[in-house]
């Protein structure tokens, strides 16, 4: 039963992943301007990360896709799904495409229905949350998304730092996110827990928030040499958790986490130097 359950539920997911990611393809092809549009998205996939982070921590909402076993796993990368796929692929289309508040609005009632039909199959559950918040956050998302383009389109400094952090936040979130679901980590950050993944995710978003913001402030300094100590701070850290025993890796630190580090940090040395060409 549970498996024809998990199988009714990756249809409708996988359907939606289908939809969103032609939609952005179409976009990415259609328009001459791919860079400006490829930051566009960056920044506003992290706005949506980070307007998502309290609503995941305060359990505001629970995704079903059926697509991993473990429920809050399953949990979160619904929520990755959402924020990294679905709404920011439809805002980059209005704004790359710079489509009026009709579309908005359009756009607004399409995700509404998509929100009531899953939670008619019970796929999607609200807890607190409620489906007038999402129109309101969605068509206010649009709008953001609009100004955002605008900003990078005109090279203004601003936009520019403010993609810069969020694309380095972006890379961190997505290798360790990958890099957990395999079982190669896991942040401890108390002793006793019965939701050891909600825990996990949920320490990890706040941590990558500070750590993000240490790793920006230092790449734009002038001087080379200090590119490096974003990666000598975060192996410090890393070892400090080790021996509280906060954090848990799968086999040898330094052959199993910290080139993922190490990845990470390059990864993040190389969006500096092409978002500020």
């Amino acid at each position: 039963m549970n498996k024809k359950r998990d199988a009714k539920n990756k249809s409708y997911y996988i359907g939606l992943i289908i939809i969103h990611i032609l939609l952005l393809s179409m976009t990415l092809t259609k328009r001459k301007d791919r860079k400006t549009i490829f930051l566009t998205l960056l920044l506003i996939v992290g706005f949506a990360f980070h307007f998502e982070y309290p609503l995941y921590i305060l359990k505001a909402y629970r995704y079903r896709t059926g697509i991993l076993r473990t429920k809050e796993k399953d949990n979160s990368f619904g929520s990755v799904l959402s924020q990294a796929l679905f709404v920011p692929s439809a805002a980059i289309f209005i704004s790359a495409f710079q489509l009026g508040w009709k579309m908005k609005i359009l756009f607004t009632f399409y995700f509404v229905f998509i929100e009531r039909l899953f939670l008619k199959v019970k796929i999607f559950k609200n807890n607190w949350w409620h489906t007038s918040f999402t129109a309101i956050s969605i068509c206010t998302y649009f709008f953001v998304s609009d100004v955002c383009y605008k900003g990078i389109k005109k090279s203004k400094k601003l936009f520019s730092n403010l993609t810069l952090y969020h694309s380095i936040h972006l890379t961190y979130m997505s290798l360790l996110f990958s890099a957990s679901l395999f079982g190669l980590f896991r942040f401890t950050p108390t002793s006793r827990t019965t939701q050891p993944w909600y825990e996990h995710y949920s320490f990890t978003k706040v941590y990558l928030v500070i750590e993000t913001v240490i790793t920006t402030f230092i790449l734009e300094r002038k001087k080379k040499w200090l590119k490096v100590l974003p990666l000598f701070i975060i192996v410090i850290v890393d070892r400090v958790l080790l021996k509280m025993d906060r954090l848990k890796v799968k086999g040898s630190y330094w052959l199993g986490l910290f080139p993922i580090r190490m990845i990470a940090h390059l990864l993040s040395f190389q969006l500096q130097r092409w978002i500020k060409k």
